[in-house]
């Protein structure tokens, strides 16, 4: 029996077989196409990720740069952004001299920000990024200021933004926080007495010396209503005799905020040259004391307005002295407290520049308030009563000897390391809560500080 193949069967048709591997074929052509394409995804995903993790890293770099260099940096008190602006600039320009990653002379401000020259950095690869800075303040009284630092990376295509907050705080006041604050060591013998006049803290004192371990000596019946500080942590409250302190002894005390004078504002007013002083009872008005002239005067003098003192000077008061305004001093260009002084040792009488009489010559010097002796580089002793002295008063010596004694509306500082005395019958009656919280003719100082959480991308 003879078996035959079918002519329908598969190997009869040549055709069918090379069109299923023609099929085949092209499967596997498309699912070599989705893989090849599907790597090229991921290639490209995995690049751009990478690029954005570099951008971010770039970024991070730039907000901490300029976040270090500005850390806790002083800046001026005024409410002006454009004055911000400028320290700000000048800080970073002095933090970044020399740097190998920008030029830093080509810091830029203006009253709206500050702009840095782009950061181009080079990997080893040959590949570059780029960081660029800029500082913006907001609007505002300057104790709510707060500055913006944005840093923008840039590595290939991607591009990333951080940003971080700094605002603008005072520190602890050497004005406002303690009635008498020095830089040198403080004297109180005999029965030397400093009190608040609304709150035993008002009478509280302040040495920041590191020359003696002797930061407050008191000897005698001498009374403190408030606290006696001592910055130097080994520096040491001496107390011989009955001596009474209200608050408490304190050493390692966080040194305040030195005020910093600034006389111009007052010297335009100081039109009337005055070289001599006077034996008789006179009246002076908006008077400038010429260098080396040493006047005394010895009569009864009346003072209206600005008593303005170039330097080197020693000046004496040895009558009664009614000033209705401010004494400033112009800065010594050499240290030398025994060719700079003012002596009051008769009775003072003053009040503030919100209280001179009629007349253009005044107009303006009304509004600068809260300052009556300005005289940084000068010794100044109080010898007599002083009734209320109606400002601060910032100097580079102080002693208050015999009787003398009054209410002062402010703190009195001392800006150099030398003895702050106070003997005999003084007493010093301290009034902060009606002291004037800027006064004219002072700088006040703010610092730069972080704001906890502002990061933001």
């Amino acid at each position: 029996m003879n078996l035959r193949t079918p002519s329908h069967a598969m190997g009869g048709r040549p055709g069918v077989a090379m069109l299923v591997t023609l099929i085949f074929l092209a499967v596997f052509a498309c699912m070599a196409v989705a893989i090849a394409s599907s790597a090229d995804m991921n290639m490209t995903l995995t690049r751009n990720r990478l690029n954005g993790q570099q951008a971010g890293a770039l970024a991070e770099t730039g907000l901490q740069l300029v976040q270090k260099s500005l850390g806790g940096m002083t800046v001026p008190g005024t409410h002006d952004a454009e004055d911000l602006h400028q320290a700000i600039a000048a800080r970073l320009e002095s933090a970044l001299e020399g740097s190998s990653m920008l030029s830093a002379s080509a810091i830029a401000w203006s009253a709206d920000a500050v702009g840095l020259p782009p950061v181009i950095l080079t990997r080893e690869d040959g590949r570059t990024g780029e960081i660029d800075l800029d500082v913006q303040a907001s609007a505002g009284a300057l104790d709510d200021t707060t500055i913006t630092i944005h840093s923008t990376g840039r590595f290939g295509n991607a591009i990333r933004r951080v940003t971080y907050n700094m605002t603008v705080q005072r520190g602890g006041s050497a004005l406002l926080d303690h009635g008498i604050a020095s830089k040198g060591p403080i004297q109180m013998t005999g029965n030397a007495r400093i009190q608040g006049a609304n709150r035993p803290e008002e009478g509280s004192i302040l040495s920041a010396t590191y020359s003696t371990s002797q930061a407050i000596r008191l000897t005698g019946n001498c009374y403190i209503s408030g606290d006696a500080g001592v910055c130097n942590p080994d520096g040491t409250v001496r107390k011989t005799g009955n001596v009474t302190i209200g608050g408490e002894e304190v050493s390692g005390a966080p040194e305040p905020e030195w005020p910093e004078v600034d006389a111009s504002v007052f010297a335009p007013y100081a039109v009337n040259i005055r070289s001599s002083g006077a034996s008789a009872d006179i009246i002076l008005s908006n008077i400038r004391i010429p260098a080396n002239t040493n006047p005394t005067f010895s009569g009864n003098t009346t003072i209206l307005g600005v008593v303005y003192i170039e330097s080197p000077n020693k000046v004496k008061f040895t009558g009664n002295t009614n000033v209705i305004g401010s004494i400033v001093c112009e800065t010594p260009a050499v240290d030398n407290l025994k060719a700079n002084y003012i002596q009051f040792t008769g009775n003072v009488s003053t009040s503030g520049v919100e209280n001179l009489p009629e007349g253009s010559q005044y107009d303006g010097l009304r509004e600068l308030t809260g300052s009556f002796l300005l005289a940084p580089g000068f010794s100044t002793t109080f010898a007599g009563n002083f009734g209320t002295i109606n400002g601060c008063m910032v100097a580079s010596e102080f002693e208050f000897s015999g009787s003398a004694g009054g209410r002062i509306k402010g703190g009195v500082v001392n800006l150099r390391d030398s003895t702050f005395k106070i003997t005999g019958d003084a007493n010093l009656t301290i009034d902060l809560d009606n002291a004037v919280e800027n006064p004219a003719g002072l700088r006040a100082n703010f610092r730069l500080v972080c704001v906890s959480g502002s990061y933001g991308e």
